[in-house]
């Protein structure tokens, strides 16, 4: 007696009772039947079926009240596959093309958080790269320059937040500078850069609306960034009254003997309060149609305090800021006063302006910067940005110095990319009551991309 055969593996192509069927065979049997009304009433039988046998077994193996809530059951059942088969159904749309992203374009719209250990504080991430290329000129030779640059440098931001109720908010900030080959301090015949991580900030911040925000730790002090009060759109790449930031590096050449001297970077100062410190700072809520109060107490024993103005008056944004610092016993200075201001007009023209004296002990020193600009949207990829500006500064370096410098740059902003790209002209010049030095220039163009 010959034994029955095995059923045919998935897929087996032998013919016989056990072969598979066909697939074509079984699209053209429910040809011109849509899929979801085929799947709904298979549905509906086999629940019917079900139903039917459930209800015809013997009294003795069911009571009445399991009767009754299975026979519930079905019809619950039944009620939600007649809802379905009365839904439109969706049509299937093209196959995707193979050329389609992977990700759709919108889901870079929205705002990314970092998942927190702590499910109560909301983390973000963010930061920069801002890279440039320098081709200057000291008078003598000439160079290039690949460096970050110090007005944008690349930077690491993790910052936290928490809300206890409408009143009060806490959070942390942690911002570290991740430099290679610092604009602030390469100059020429550098073969590598060297890495540095800084901190910017470490702290701690809680605010109440009514009475302000306290913040402990590394970070601003009350009078940073008073000097750079700035709405030209260039301020945070080009065209700084920061003027180190960027050509920082490369040393002037005494006109007569060739030798080296001060470095730009020492050369200009724009007494931009006492910076980032370790401190205790405390900032009043805006009043008054925009002033806000800062004061802070740092480590060493340097106090200052800064007055800020962020307002619109019509279509004209105005911002500015006047500050008093006093180093107490701390080296490099003992009191400085500066400020800046800046005007946005609502045709893109803009006017910026930043003074400052600081007491060295045996002299004064000062500064004057001016700033002239234009915003436009040239082009639908984000604003253009345009600009000039000048600075000179008295008895910084050494008594009777003379530093003069100014320059000429543009901004484009790509919205797409949260990138920035520029370049700039710019020249320097310094002479002391002894010596003559050749002016520093040169172009410098990069981008900064944030993330």
């Amino acid at each position: 007696m010959k034994p029955r055969p095995e059923p045919a593996p998935s897929g087996d192509r032998r013919k016989g009772p056990y072969a598979p069927q066909n697939p074509a065979t079984r699209t053209r049997s429910m040809k011109g039947k849509p899929m979801s009304s085929f799947r709904s009433k298979t549905a509906a039988l086999l629940l019917t079926g079900a139903a039917l046998s459930a209800l015809s077994l013997p009294a003795a193996a069911q009571s009445a009240s399991e009767v009754e809530a299975l026979r519930a059951q079905v019809q619950s059942l039944l009620a939600r596959i007649e809802k379905l088969e009365k839904a439109p159904s969706t049509p299937a749309g093209p196959p995707a093309s193979k050329d389609a992203p992977l990700v759709v374009a919108d889901a870079y719209k929205a705002p990314q958080v970092v998942q927190s250990g702590n499910g109560k504080v909301k983390l973000t991430l963010s930061g920069q790269i801002g890279r440039a290329v320098i081709v200057a000129d000291d008078g003598f030779d000439s160079d290039a320059i690949h460096g970050d640059n110090a007005t944008a440098s690349s930077r690491l931001r993790l910052s936290s937040q928490a809300k206890l109720d409408d009143n009060w908010t806490a959070g942390t900030d942690i911002e570290l500078e991740t430099s290679s080959a610092s604009t602030r301090n390469t100059g020429f015949g550098t073969d590598s850069g060297t890495f540095s991580v800084n901190e910017r900030k470490v702290e701690f911040w809680v605010q109440h609306k009514e009475f302000g925000r306290l913040w402990v730790g590394q970070g601003d002090t009350a009078t940073n960034q008073t000097s750079e009060v700035d709405l030209s759109g260039t301020s945070t790449l080009i065209s700084h009254s920061d003027i180190g930031a960027t050509f920082g590096g490369i040393a002037f050449r005494n006109k007569a003997t060739r030798a080296a001297g001060v470095t730009v970077n020492n050369a200009f100062n724009n007494f931009d309060g006492l910076h980032r410190e370790d401190r205790v700072r405390y900032d009043t809520p805006t009043f008054g149609g925009g002033f806000q109060l800062s004061t802070s107490f740092t480590e060493g024993g340097a106090t200052d305090g800064a007055v800020r103005y962020n307002a619109k008056i019509g279509d004209t944004e105005v911002a500015a800021a006047i500050a008093y610092a006093d180093n107490d016993s701390r080296t490099g200075f003992d009191t400085q006063t500066n400020g800046s201001i800046s005007v946005k007009f609502a045709n893109g023209f803009n006017v910026t302006a930043a003074a400052g004296t600081r007491d060295l002990g045996p002299r004064d020193s000062d500064f004057w910067y001016g700033k002239v600009g234009y915003i436009a949207k040239l082009t639908s990829i984000g604003n253009s940005a345009f600009v000039v500006d000048y600075f000179t500064q008295d008895d910084f370096a050494v008594a009777g110095a003379d530093a003069k410098a100014w320059s000429v740059g543009y901004v484009q902003t790509v919205d797409a990319f949260a990138s920035d790209f520029y370049i700039s002209f710019r020249n320097h010049s310094y002479d002391t009551r002894t010596a003559d030095f050749k002016d520093v220039y040169g172009v410098i163009t990069g981008a900064r991309v944030r993330f």
